[in-house]
């Protein structure tokens, strides 16, 4: 037992950066924390970025993260730690990009990126992530009882490094909301206004709702770092839509012909 300890030990000083050495070579520890509890539930995606290359990811729960337990070894130098929270059906692919499942809506993803020195043994970076998508609060007016309805766009997911979003197809129907009248859907950041609403009637003929559009006519923007939430009513019937946003005064609101 004492011949395992002395192997161990000498092990341990062997492979630790010694005060003779290049410090520089040596790796950090980075603790990883928010400023404030997380607001939604799900998965946490941790990367860190040094020279453009993701160098180290980590996934953890929600309560983990809050708990203070997110603590990477990165090796010492500047690095950029990108976080995205509220993950429960995206993935990732090639540690590059979170994507979204083709037919699902987007997750309740807040994101956020901080610049990290270290330079020492030990490192802590606080991050305050922000809101990277929308609830879209859906109302159809004269919609057929036989017809259904799918919302198509551009985009189908995030850069972890970058957190812009990804070009690609996106196709989901939205989700019911208690009544036929009544739908909800979570959207991603968009690149454009090329969002569609397209109803399907029973004879495979489709109505194409320029609801991109539309969103952008009543003021919203996808440029702001906290995504407002919308309420859009479309009347199929008179080819015109209301559109409120999140933050807007009761009872304020635009409509719009298309």
């Amino acid at each position: 037992m004492d011949r395992l300890f002395r192997l161990l030990t000498m092990l341990a000083l062997l492979s630790a950066c010694s005060v003779k050495e290049n410090r520089g070579l040596c790796p950090c520890e980075l603790r990883v924390a928010g400023s404030e509890p997380l607001r939604t539930e799900g998965g946490v995606l941790v990367s860190v970025i040094q020279d453009g290359i993701v160098v180290k990811q980590g996934m953890l729960g929600k309560d983990d993260f809050d708990g203070g337990k997110c603590v990477l070894t990165v090796p010492r130098k500047p690095s950029v730690v990108t976080v995205f929270t509220g993950i429960t059906d995206m993935n990732t692919a090639g540690g590059r990009q979170l994507d979204i499942i083709s037919g699902y809506e987007c997750d309740e993803l807040y994101s956020c990126s901080a610049f990290a020195e270290l330079s020492g043994d030990e490192a802590d970076c606080i991050v305050t992530p922000h809101k990277n998508f929308a609830r879209l609060d859906l109302a159809v007016v004269g919609l057929p009882d036989i017809a259904l309805m799918r919302i198509e766009g551009k985009v189908h997911g995030y850069d972890l490094l970058s957190l812009d979003p990804c070009e690609g197809s996106f196709g989901c129907g939205p989700r019911d909301g208690g009544s036929r009248t009544h739908w909800f859907l979570r959207l991603p950041r968009q690149l454009d206004d090329s969002l569609t609403l397209d109803v399907l009637f029973g004879d495979s003929a489709v109505r194409q709702v320029p609801l991109g559009a539309i969103i952008a006519a009543g003021g919203y923007r996808y440029d702001d770092e906290d995504l407002l939430d919308i309420a859009v009513t479309v009347d199929l019937s008179k080819s015109e839509a209301v559109v409120h946003l999140s933050d807007w005064e009761e009872g304020e609101y635009s409509t719009i012909e298309y």
